[in-house]
């Protein structure tokens, strides 16, 4: 980083306090219409930029999966009535409202630009998932093709699509070790459950993104690979000693800020005994300045999880846990609720910085860091609004080849002990399918695995589920079953959600030898114990579902490795 820029010094010294407060916030976006509040987190609240959302109409609540239970209140108080999405846009629609953002957002008195953080990790994991955009697989799945240079390809696809919408703020790479096979919240995000595995893989996503133009932002320090709580909901303590942390947990952030190819951090909402028993990572003295910014010298920006998670939220409530974390050491604050939070976090920082908790100096260093780090990336310079059409980047030959040259190289034939697949032309095939997470449009949208099985046999039937059964699908799973020959179902598996598969073992159970899983993982999370036939796509997106399809009727060979120690 550079510690001596003019440019960026002279605008600190001409901001006010409010001005700098607000640059150290990244406030949530959701949906694609820009309500009246946006407006007002731009010019009244002096935003740094915001976490875009667009499948989102509005920012929900955190309810536990397994109690049902509202963890945190959050929801939107802006008007919207719950039911419907978020108006439909094209990548280019989006891209006028982000340049209509980011020029009001130059048009300040200081000129300083939006940044637009969004999440786009592979998979479902994808802000960015509209248009007929090619999307790619999670990042186990990138590991599963037992080539770290499609990482770096990967990285720069998702770069130029994105940056031709105006995305420039990328919450990625996962750098977590997943050593425990039963995380409900990393899973298959974590490239491996190897640490030098886990390098070799991010650094090369972190080369490409940057050659792309995305700033890339490693996460979640010091790791959340080592936990079966996930922190959305519940606290996590992550009980490894710091020997243990420093050859695993630690080892990819070592390796890629020694190689100063990571611009950014996200602090996890988990505590580290072995660190500090006391406090949460994200509000840790002992954790971001100790250990991050002073043993492993660290010195790009710090930025916070989503501050409303349960875990940090209940605890320390919002507002005082984002001032917290920037008197920890932090320099970003990822505050997401569209609602009177807002207004809360920002006078509880000011606060802090008021009474002395926070010093001037403090502030200015973290305002720095923060601007640098967008004059670097090109920010200052017409917010780095493109002339690109986004829908001809989308349409690039080379992007749709990389597209379906990794999903081919990372589905995997995990299981098939009875010699199941491929499967009969002829035979009454039944396909289970879960309505899953998708923008629901003509590239990507429930009912996607039928629609490519049915290319090949025309007697393939189709049943739609709810992601976590209901008991109406369990009875109606368990009566058509028995007038197929061959049933596909599939067992997916995503953070927030019950997991399906202690009734599918039991369907499996009750037939042997007509039952292939369609898993998105290679875990226990997804793979029932009485599988015999399991397909591990790792992603439900388009590319990965067709190459699901084709191996499940032998007319394509999956070339996917085994991405994990763990055996199942």
């Amino acid at each position: 980083m550079n510690k001596n820029n003019h440019y960026i010094k002279n605008i600190i010294n001409e901001m006010t306090l409010d001005q700098k407060v607000g640059a150290l916030l990244t406030l949530g976006f959701s949906g694609t219409l820009v309500r009246p509040h946006i407006y007002d987190y731009v010019t009244k609240y002096h935003c740094g930029g915001l976490r875009l959302t667009p499948h989102a109409r509005t920012f929900g609540n955190y309810v536990d999966p397994k109690s049902g239970k509202t963890v945190v209140h959050v929801a939107d108080d802006k008007g919207y009535k719950k039911g419907i999405g978020a108006p439909y846009a094209t990548a280019s629609e989006y891209k006028q409202t982000l340049d209509e953002l980011q020029a009001l957002g130059m048009n300040r008195p200081l000129g300083i630009p939006l940044h637009f953080s969004y999440d786009q990790e592979g998979g479902t994991s994808a802000d960015f998932n509209f248009g007929g955009v090619n999307l790619f697989t999670k990042p186990m799945g990138i590991r599963a093709t037992g080539d770290s240079k499609l990482a770096y390809e990967v990285a720069k696809a998702v770069s130029k699509q994105s940056r031709a919408v105006g995305f420039n703020w990328i919450h990625s790479p996962v750098l977590d070790v997943n050593v425990e096979p039963k995380n409900p919240e990393i899973y298959t995000r974590a490239y491996s459950d190897v640490a030098e595995e886990v390098a070799e893989y991010s650094e090369q996503s972190c080369i490409g993104f940057k050659e792309g133009g995305l700033i890339a932002t490693g996460k979640h320090f010091p790791g959340r690979g080592d936990s079966a709580v996930d922190a959305h909901f519940e606290m996590p303590v992550i009980n490894v000693d710091k020997e243990t942390m420093l050859k695993r947990e630690l080892l990819p952030y070592k390796v890629l800020i020694e190689k100063g190819v990571l611009p950014s951090i996200m602090i996890a909402h988990s505590i580290f005994p072995a660190i500090d028993d006391e406090h949460i990572a994200t509000v840790s003295k002992k954790v971001i300045t100790g250990l991050l910014r002073e043993e492993l010298g660290f010195e790009g920006v710090i930025t916070t999880d989503s501050m409303t998670m349960g875990a940090i939220a209940v605890r320390y409530g919002v507002a005082n846990a984002c001032a917290m974390s920037l008197e920890a050491g932090a320099d970003l604050v990822l505050m997401k609720a569209e609602n009177s939070l807002v207004d809360e976090t920002y006078n509880t920082i000011k606060r802090f910085v008021e009474e002395g908790r926070i010093t001037q100096e403090e502030l200015d260093r973290k305002v720095y860091r923060v601007l640098n780090t967008k004059y670097e990336y090109g920010l200052f310079h017409q917010g780095n609004i493109t002339d690109q059409k986004p829908e001809e980047v989308i349409a690039d030959e080379k992007m749709v080849f990389l597209s379906k040259l990794v999903a081919r190289k990372s589905v995997l034939v995990a299981k098939d002990e009875k010699g199941m697949l491929p499967l009969d032309k002829k035979e009454k095939i039944l396909v289970v399918e879960q309505i899953n997470k998708t923008p629901n449009n003509m590239s990507w949208h429930p009912g996607i695995l039928f629609k490519n099985c049915i290319k090949y046999n025309h007697n393939v039937s189709y049943l739609e589920t709810a992601y976590t059964f209901d008991e109406q699908d369990k009875e109606n799973i368990k009566i058509k079953i028995k007038d197929f020959d061959k049933v596909i179902i599939t067992n997916f598996f995503i953070r927030g959600k019950l997991a399906n598969s202690d009734f599918v073992d039991e369907i499996i159970k009750e037939n042997p030898q007509k039952v292939v899983v369609v898993s998105n993982t290679p875990y226990e999370l997804s793979i029932p114990a009485r599988a015999e036939a399991v397909i591990v796509t790792f992603a439900t997106t388009p590319h990965n579902i067709e190459v699901v399809a084709g191996t499940l009727f032998g007319t394509m060979t999956p070339e996917g490795q085994w991405p994990i120690t763990h055996q199942i």
